[in-house]
């Protein structure tokens, strides 16, 4: 199971599109992913051992070493995203704008630091064209003001036909810029949500290797539960953007087809037992005898999203009961926990894109399930309801009718 974990941990490092590099406290470069290398372009390993000082311009890199030993002695995860002007510099000598974030770790061997590098070199220059553009379209308005009193009204309905041009244009650059905001906000939030899970990850491998005693069996099985758990967490974050992306291209359609729903949530409650806390168990109850005709990849997912959720959102100990029923509306599932609630207020924005509530703010999550839910009922024609109370607990109900 470990060396499972370690593959999963092992291809996320390496195929991740992010560029992240580790180093210890002296500022030496211990590791770099592939992605790393080649935003600098840097063969592998060939970093490896070199002052990080190497990947920033000259005139900088100076004044960040002093920053740099700052850092050490007070270390605190910086995100990305924070309007700050960073550049890097190729092996070649080429400088590009990053945005950079740093998170750090600590083992017996000392203080490391981590940090995950986005090439926005694109971004930078998206925004000299939407200003280059505005700026010409200002010259254009106001050259064509200035002629309007001179002109007659053929030349003015030629500026009303040139205004409404201009409208479609700011319209499509509002476009662009809504979608560029929303591909930075994915990047944030990936590189937010991947931080916590990877430094566990690199702890934990870096210690269970100091267990090598039998009678370490309990210390080694802490640290396997830890990685497990943080490779669930990194496949949980990934499923959810591979889901919003292919929802937001159209490229989900809905498989009819008749599913045992029973056994699916029972598969899903199996597969799910090995997140859960101490403690902690799922009870299901149902009176469906027969298949349902619906999609079994959609409401497997949902499934997946709702009971992950009750298991991360309650205490040990706790019972999260699921229930699966023919009713009146069509197939009827609940979700029931025990767990922190959601007040009055989060839960008229529970189903937004990147939602989270005040009160899940320091558990994990992209904020994505619940919408990805509502985008699936709207393909099945289903319906999602919420009742909840802060610190009792919260019940999801799932109404998906009957295909004619």
């Amino acid at each position: 199971m470990l060396s499972r974990s370690e593959s999963r941990f092992e291809n996320v490092f390496h195929h991740v599109n992010e560029g992240i590099l580790i180093c210890n406290h002296k500022g030496q470069i211990i590791l770099t992913n592939p992605k790393c290398n080649v935003l600098f372009g840097y063969d592998t390993d060939e970093l490896n051992g070199a002052q990080v000082e190497i990947l920033i311009p000259s005139k900088f890199a100076e004044r960040h070493v002093e920053h740099r030993d700052s850092f050490m002695k007070h270390p605190v995860r910086r995100p990305m995203g924070n309007n700050m002007t960073l550049f890097g510099k190729r092996k070649n000598g080429d400088e590009f704008p990053v945005e950079v974030s740093l998170s750090h770790y600590e083992t017996a061997e000392g203080m490391f630091v981590i940090g995950f590098v986005i090439d926005v070199s694109e971004r930078f220059e998206q925004q000299k064209r939407i200003m280059r553009i505005n700026s010409e379209l200002k010259l254009l308005n106001e050259n064509l003001e200035n002629k309007v009193s001179e002109r007659t009204l053929v030349l003015r309905e030629a500026l009303n036909a040139l205004e409404a041009s201009r409208d479609e244009l700011e319209q499509a650059l509002e476009k662009e810029k809504e979608l560029n905001e929303m591909k930075s906000r994915f990047i944030t939030m990936a590189s937010h949500e991947f931080r916590t899970p990877l430094s566990t990850i690199l702890s934990s491998a870096s210690l269970i290797s100091k267990y090598m005693e039998t009678h370490h069996q309990e210390q080694r099985e802490k640290h396997v539960g830890r990685i497990k758990s943080a490779v669930n967490g990194l496949t949980e974050i990934l499923n959810d953007f591979l889901s919003i992306g292919k929802l937001e291209e159209g490229k989900i359609q809905v498989q009819w087809m008749p599913v045992d729903v029973v056994t699916l949530i029972q598969e899903v409650i199996d597969d799910l037992h090995v997140l859960c806390k101490e403690g902690q168990q799922i009870h299901l109850e149902h009176n469906v005898d027969t298949p349902w005709i619906t999609d079994k990849a959609l409401l497997r997912n949902m499934m997946v999203n709702l009971i992950s959720n009750a298991i991360k959102f309650s205490n040990d100990h706790s019972v999260i009961h699921v229930r699966v029923e023919v009713c009146d509306d069509g197939l009827c599932l609940e979700v029931k926990d025990q767990g922190i609630g959601i007040s009055e207020e989060d839960k008229r924005h529970l189903f937004e894109r990147f939602f989270r509530g005040k009160n899940a703010q320091n558990i994990q999550g992209t904020g994505l399930g619940l919408n990805i839910i509502t985008k699936y009922l709207e393909l099945l024609n289903g319906t999602i309801h919420v009742d909840s109370e802060l610190n009792v607990g919260t019940t999801f109900r799932i109404q998906i009718p009957q295909k004619k």
